[in-house]
């Protein structure tokens, strides 16, 4: 916009110097004339960088400025006529793009009437030497002063679409800024308050369950000597809460981890959706609804896994579908990762799957790999279902 103002006042400018021109030549022969034209002119010109420089801040001194440009116009067409008609135009240029309201139009309307105002004066002076063609001039001009005047508020109004197009797109912007700055403070409340639920939690379950295991555990000391089956029977009550508390434990834990409203299966889909955004896998995935009642650490496990056998299938096996089945059975949970790329015949256990076989099997699981050339790669996992 800087650039095209820019332009504009250089090309106001040299248009200036050109009517000028054309008003010193037009009065050579009358050198009174010319200096008193040259002087009017010069006003004006000075009166133009003032107005656009300084005066513009005020409606008074503005239309001040513009009278006084108006004005002189006037005289100088009467006496001078030539190009100076022109500045006609430029004063309606000014006035239908940057002026507003109700005195804007009043002086765009005294403009137009001066401008026809002039073209009938000089009518009725030669009204001798009125013919066909000076009649179809007027009507030219005339129809080429509205075209000029509808072209100017036409592009007036989109000029100021545009601004209020680019003021509400401003404010969307801030908009956004404050319900994304407001989301990430309750996002942040949701999780203190869930942080303080869970510690809550911990303290209630897993502080009963210490404190009856270390009385467990005393009372064991003491009779171990003279009671034996009843140390035993404490000893394996102890134990029960030991499992208990490791289970809330990592209950806790876990939920800490996953975040609040994101469910276990919308997690899998949302790794599905990242690699099929790329549009060169097909992943087909297939979980059951029970799957959300496992362990949590389970849910990790899973998660982990899928994300790490697709990178490998994606990276390595050069495929173009993965097909992911999440089963929960009454004894096993089991978990089918295939792809339809290239095999291989060595198969390296990378860093990655050595973690997934450590982790499985820590929970007395198994993991079973295919990876046949021509056929593909398939790995299977399962989980006792506790």
């Amino acid at each position: 916009m800087n650039k095209i103002y820019k332009y504009n006042r250089y090309l106001y400018k040299a248009v200036q110097i050109l009517i000028g021109m054309d008003v010193i030549y037009r009065c050579r022969d009358n050198n009174i004339k010319a200096l008193i034209c040259f002087v009017l002119f010069l006003v004006i010109v000075i009166n133009d960088y003032l107005r656009t420089k300084y005066f513009y801040k005020t409606i008074k001194e503005y239309y001040s400025s513009i009278s006084l440009a108006m004005i002189i116009n006037l005289i100088l067409s009467l006496h001078v006529e030539g190009y100076i008609d022109i500045y006609f135009y430029l004063i309606l240029y000014e006035l239908i793009l940057y002026g507003e309201g109700k005195i804007s139009r009043l002086f765009i309307s005294l403009e137009v009437i001066s401008l026809l105002g002039l073209i009938s004066f000089r009518i009725i002076s030669d009204y001798d030497n009125i013919d066909y063609d000076n009649i179809l001039g007027i009507i030219m001009v005339s129809t080429g002063i509205c075209f000029y005047l509808v072209s100017l508020f036409g592009y007036k109004a989109l000029r100021k679409e545009k601004k209020e197009v680019d003021r509400l797109n401003k404010e969307l912007a801030l908009s956004y800024e404050k319900l994304k700055e407001q989301s990430e403070k309750i996002e942040e409340l949701t999780i203190s308050k869930e942080r303080s639920r869970v510690a809550e939690e911990i303290h209630d379950n897993l502080g009963h369950n210490l404190i009856a295991l270390n009385m467990n555990l005393d009372v064991t000391e003491k009779i171990i000597d003279r009671d034996i089956d009843k140390a035993k029977e404490l000893i394996n009550k102890s134990h029960i809460l030991t499992k208990r508390s490791m289970d809330d434990l990592r209950k806790a834990v876990y939920a800490l981890k996953e975040k609040v409203t994101k469910t276990f299966i919308d997690s899998l889909k949302e790794i599905v959706a990242n690699i099929e955004d790329t549009g060169k896998v097909k992943i087909i995935l297939d979980v059951e609804e029970s799957i959300e009642e496992i362990l949590p650490e389970y849910k990790d496990i899973i998660y982990t896994s899928i994300k790490e056998i697709i990178t490998n299938s994606v990276k390595h096996g050069k495929c173009s579908e993965i097909n992911i089945s999440v089963k929960a059975y009454i004894e096993e949970i089991k978990i089918i990762v295939s792809d339809n790329g290239v095999g291989c015949n060595e198969f390296i256990k990378g860093n990655g799957l050595l973690g997934i076989e450590k982790r499985i099997l820590d929970y007395r699981g198994k993991i079973n790999y295919d990876n046949s050339i021509s056929k593909g790669f398939k790995i299977e996992l399962v989980l006792p279902n506790i």
